[in-house]
């Protein structure tokens, strides 16, 4: 649990200091994952703390190379974590993108994700408080997963 309420305080930080999209490369919802992975359940605490962006990017694992940066699990869970990603975040019913192919194209197709959700319209949450939260703080926000 204090992982993802540490990644939820980060989020806010960052929100208070950002522009209107935040991009992050782990969160909550990650973290559900990653505790399935090596605890072979999530826990109800940190599945309270998932706050649901406006848009997820998933790196797919095919096509893509694993950079193995020594934190990584490895290799050989990037199509079940990818899976399992996806699965979710369609139970939940976060829109994502799919970011798949050579990085030129993974780029392209995250900037036209990002730049379609902006076209949208905006739809921002309460303001950032100095001493706390008002609102959901991850509305408005694009999160990237790399596995």
């Amino acid at each position: 649990m204090r992982v993802a309420a540490e990644q939820n305080a980060a989020e806010d930080a960052a929100a208070r200091a950002g522009s209107p999209v935040l991009f992050g490369d782990t969160d909550a919802f990650a973290t559900t994952i990653w505790e399935e992975r090596y605890l072979g359940s999530t826990s109800a605490d940190v599945r309270a703390l998932v706050r649901d962006p406006d848009l997820y990017l998933l790196t797919e694992a095919d096509g893509v190379p694993f950079d193995d940066d020594g934190l990584r699990d490895g290799e050989h869970l990037r199509h079940w974590m990818t899976g399992r990603f996806r699965t979710e975040l369609a139970g939940r019913g976060v829109p994502y993108a799919v970011l798949a192919g050579s990085h030129a194209r993974r780029l392209r197709t995250a900037i036209r994700a990002v730049d379609d959700l902006l076209a949208g319209g905006w739809h921002l949450a309460a303001p950032l408080t100095p001493g706390g939260v008002a609102g959901n703080t991850a509305k408005g926000a694009a999160v990237q997963v790399d596995q």
